[in-house]
């Protein structure tokens, strides 16, 4: 049917909607996109690139945020604007020499209030998807229903909670302050010109170094990821999977620049955070499980299902504890960190 109306001089239409019809033509968009790289790009180049994909890809999930809209693939928009802004925040810390200083620290800490208004979010979602997965670990050792849906009522309870402090948030003064800080930053980052005009591929692999060392070597007393015991509390492998993840953004942030084997690292240290993910989240879930047996303890099911449920979280911090050194010799070959001075 196309192809005779066109033979007979018809003629394709274009449609609008009419609220764009009564708003009249669209001017340029107030976010500026990040633009391609040339063949040999300035550091600042790469780094203003690097801030305006993090911006746009924070502020692409506001509105789902706002509308509590599931993702196609099972992901949560308000897992993935809180990951848009730990990659501002660690592009930020990680390229500092080269913006300035007052102007990156204000807006690190106007991120660091809005991040944690949505990881009170993001951490209420994963507990409720860790109770349903980790219950139905074992088919064969079912735990008591009604137990269950009384931790998962604790859990929603939370949920809401934090996703009604989000939504104020979200409406406030200061967000609406904030965003008009982050167009103005993706428009024109604060660059100290001299720096900013080295050649990338002179100046960001020592910059990325930092990050990578932190992760290696440990910081301020900490442990390395290198020299991480087994049997070191929990807190001291979460703070190795703070240092992998700002490691992993900052060598994502610049491998489209650099080239050479900086995103197959960035891949391995991807491995290596995966996997202390899994050791984090379990044993928070394993607490989690503890705290809201012990708010009702004369409800000896709920004290029973909890106790099972912290044996199987505490048996997943010990896997990951196992595979760890294994991921962690594949991302710490020379062959890939031998461009890190």
């Amino acid at each position: 049917m196309d192809a005779i109306l066109r033979g007979a001089g018809a003629v394709a239409g274009t449609f609008t909607a009419k609220h764009l019809r009564a708003m009249g033509p669209l001017g340029p968009p107030d976010l500026v996109p990040p633009a391609g790289l040339g063949k040999h790009p300035t550091a600042g180049q790469v780094v203003t690139g690097a801030l305006r994909s993090d911006i746009a890809r924070m502020l692409a999930y506001d509105p789902l945020v706002r509308l509590r809209e599931p993702l196609p693939d099972g992901d949560t928009a308000v897992h993935q604007m809180r990951v848009g802004i730990r990659r501002l925040r660690t592009d930020l810390k990680t390229f500092r020499p080269l913006l300035d200083p007052l102007w990156a620290k204000g807006l690190r800490d106007e991120l660091s209030w809005l991040a944690d208004a949505l990881g009170a979010a993001r951490d209420a979602e994963v507990l409720r998807a860790r109770l349903r997965r980790t219950a139905a670990a074992d088919p064969l050792s079912a735990l008591d229903d009604a137990a269950l849906a009384r931790m998962d009522a604790d859990l929603t309870a939370r949920h809401e909670d934090a996703l009604a402090d989000l939504d104020k948030a979200l409406r406030g003064d200061r967000y609406r302050v904030l965003l008009d800080h982050l167009v103005a930053a993706a428009a024109a980052p604060k660059l100290i010109g001299k720096r900013a005009g080295r050649p990338a591929a002179d100046l960001l692999p020592r910059l990325v170094a930092k990050p990578w060392r932190e992760l290696a070597y440990g910081s301020d007393g900490t442990s390395g990821a290198g020299e991480l015991d087994p049997s070191a509390p929990d807190e001291e492998w979460h703070s190795v999977r703070i240092r992998a993840k700002r490691a992993r953004y900052a060598t994502e942030a610049v491998a489209q620049a650099l080239g050479g084997t900086a995103a197959p690292l960035a891949k391995a240290v991807a491995a290596v955070q995966g996997l202390l993910g899994d050791h984090q989240d379990a044993a928070v879930a394993a607490q989690t499980w503890l705290a809201i047996a012990h708010a009702d303890p004369d409800d000896h099911a709920l004290a029973v299902t909890a106790g099972r449920l912290y044996e199987r979280e505490r048996a997943a911090v010990r896997e990951a504890r196992e595979k760890f050194p294994d991921a962690w010799a594949k991302a710490a070959r020379h062959k890939l960190t031998g461009w890190l001075p």
